[in-house]
């Protein structure tokens, strides 16, 4: 018998390793996933059940204490699985290492360059499918915990026939508008939830409702816990009361089936639990005699306290119930050494009372609009609380999340480029992109053409050599830069060809202006087909052949019809010892191999 109770005896220390590895588990399939380039959101489910079964299988058993303990576990680990995917796949993207990109993901989610909408999404989506994997797992965990503790034997009889017998079988069908509206008061939040993370992806401001769709999911995990005793109490309607004489008795049905001398069906419930509602009228019979066999043994002290037979079939000595609701009775009975036992009985038992002056129950109980009252008011609560959040973080509705040149999902290709709000002074933007790994490139905003994107005013990212004085042309619409030997003006060009195109309109204006190329100093233009990029280098003298200068001419697709336009000269007198450096942060930031060329003192 002590050896059973240590069996169900909760090591909390070892349940929170247990949870821990579990939940670790979680998080290498989230990154794996990830990487692979599938939504990762299916991990979550992985997450929940790993952390909980852990708990369970080191611990020793799953109670509510370690229900909360491995939830909020679950809820970090969740996070962090998703900022790690996010920052390993931004590795490749901004150059910095792993733990670096972990630590940039709100610099770059603040500054535009992060996909505000992918990234909160996928979180939200994950935190999903997590709650749905942890929701049966922990009513699955509590009810095993929640199998009846070995007490002493009921007082003794003198074996044999037992008098005054009498079986309540539980109805399911009564405890049904109790365990609907406790499922709902855990799930009412999906369904807001779910539709304003839709909301968000359709709308111009998709931070306000995906921080508004995660504290619809958050309330669903808080009712969770204050819906699960009435889940509980449900399950518990499965059981059969039995009264002999004075002494209530709780029989499990599946337990006491398991038991060889005392099987009554064939069943085994592995697809739908034993009760009595489906078994035949042969198997309802064999029960009877299985339970009175059963009481009288235990009763004359014919089989020992601690046996599996005493744990199926349980007595309540000396039980009094001190509280009654709508849905149950709640009473102590006499346990092992003496020591008082709560227990909770359902109304699920037609014609029974566990005290003779309570009345009998006699119809189902009610549904609980308590909990679903009070999980519509904290899913509003909570979603209103996100959504001011995120109106917030989102600069009362002005700013877009996404702007800039955004990075993209860990599951997705990258987009083309995305405008950033208005903004009343653009050089206000101009910044080192530091966010970015550079030390000596600038991140800067020029207007886009109107009709490039469907809010006109827009603004698209450029990269040039940072200073203290960028020159805004073209009414904004281009920006120039120059330092450390390098200059570089940016634009954006519209064609009805490709990047081709624009790279031989740029240099005919070169042409056109009178520009002293160099002899043999124009080479052909490359075109990359697959990604609608084209370079063209050019070589040319300025002031009268004293200086000589060399201009990398450069077009990217964005979108249908415009691409970004780059000219990017060199000034070999102006050279310093930061040039190397400027020079490689550049062509990392439009992907090209730009010529080394020496400086001046070195030519």
């Amino acid at each position: 018998m002590e050896e059973q109770q240590k069996k169900r005896q909760e090591n909390v220390v070892a349940g929170l390793v247990g949870a821990f590895l579990g939940a670790l588990l979680g998080v290498v399939c989230t990154v794996v996933i990830g990487q692979l380039g599938y939504v990762a959101s299916l991990s979550g489910l992985i997450m929940a059940v790993g952390a909980l079964k852990g708990y369970e299988l080191l611990g020793g058993r799953l109670s509510k204490k370690g229900a909360v303990i491995s939830s909020a576990l679950i809820l970090v680990m969740t996070w962090l699985a998703h900022r790690l995917t996010w920052a390993i796949a931004l590795t490749s993207t901004v150059g910095l290492g792993v733990f670096d990109s972990f630590q940039a993901i709100p610099e770059l989610l603040e500054a535009g360059l992060l996909e505000g909408p992918a990234y909160w999404g996928d979180l939200v989506m994950l935190y999903l499918f997590t709650l749905l994997g942890a929701v049966p797992t922990i009513i699955g965990g509590l009810r095993s915990a929640d199998l009846p503790d070995l007490p002493q034997a009921a007082a003794s009889a003198q074996g044999g026939e037992l008098p005054g017998l009498t079986l309540y079988p539980g109805s399911v069908a009564w405890m049904r508008p109790l365990r609907l509206s406790a499922a709902g008061a855990m799930f009412v939040g999906l369904i807001p939830g779910i539709a304003l993370l839709l909301a968000g992806f359709a709308n111009g401001a998709p931070l306000t409702f995906t921080l508004a769709a995660m504290g619809c999911i958050v309330a669903s995990f808080v009712m969770m816990f204050f819906a699960l005793p009435s889940i509980q109490l449900c399950y518990r309607s499965m059981n059969l009361m039995v009264r002999s004489g004075s002494t209530v008795w709780r029989v499990t049905l599946p337990m006491l089936n398991n038991a060889d001398t005392y099987r009554f069906t064939k069943r085994t419930g592995a697809f739908r639990a034993i009760r009595w509602e489906i078994l035949t009228e042969q198997e309802r019979d064999q029960l009877k005699m299985s339970v009175q066999r059963a009481i009288a043994l235990l009763s004359s002290g014919q089989v020992m306290p601690g046996s599996a037979l005493s744990a199926a079939v349980m007595p309540l000595p000396n039980l009094r119930i001190y509280k009654e609701t709508r849905w149950l009775w709640k009473g102590t009975y006499s346990g092992r050494d003496g020591k008082e036992k709560k227990v909770a009985i359902p109304k699920a038992y037609e014609g029974f009372a566990p005290a003779q002056e309570l009345e009998a129950a006699q119809q189902p109980v009610p549904p609980h609009w308590g909990l679903l009252a009070a999980a519509a008011a904290l899913t509003a609560a909570l979603a209103l609380a996100g959504a001011g959040l995120g109106w917030t973080l989102d600069g009362g509705g002005r700013n877009n999340p996404g702007a800039g040149d955004p990075l993209p999902s860990p599951t997705a290709t990258i987009p083309p480029e995305s405008s950033v709000p208005v903004q009343p002074d653009p050089q206000g933007l101009f910044h080192v992109g530091e966010e970015l790994g550079y030390e000596f490139t600038a991140v800067g905003y020029i207007k886009a053409p109107d009709g490039m994107f469907a809010q006109d005013g827009s603004y698209v990212d450029a990269h040039v050599p940072y200073s203290e004085e960028p020159v805004y042309l073209e009414d904004g619409h281009a920006i120039r830069s120059a330092a450390h030997g390098m200059e570089v003006t940016v634009k954006i060009a519209q064609t009805d060809g490709d990047a081709r195109d624009v790279v031989d309109q740029a240099y005919e204006l070169m042409a056109e202006s009178g520009t002293d190329f160099y002899e043999d100093g124009v080479q052909d233009t490359y075109y990359f087909d697959e990604y609608d990029i084209a370079v063209k280098q050019v070589s040319y003298f300025e002031e009268n052949r004293t200086k000589v200068r060399v201009a990398v001419l450069y077009a990217d697709y964005k979108q249908d019809g415009y691409y970004l336009s780059a000219a990017i000269i060199y000034q070999p007198e102006l050279m310093d010892g930061d040039y190397p450096a400027l020079l490689a942060e550049l062509g990392d930031a439009y992907a090209l191999n730009l010529p080394e060329i020496p400086p001046m003192d070195e030519a």
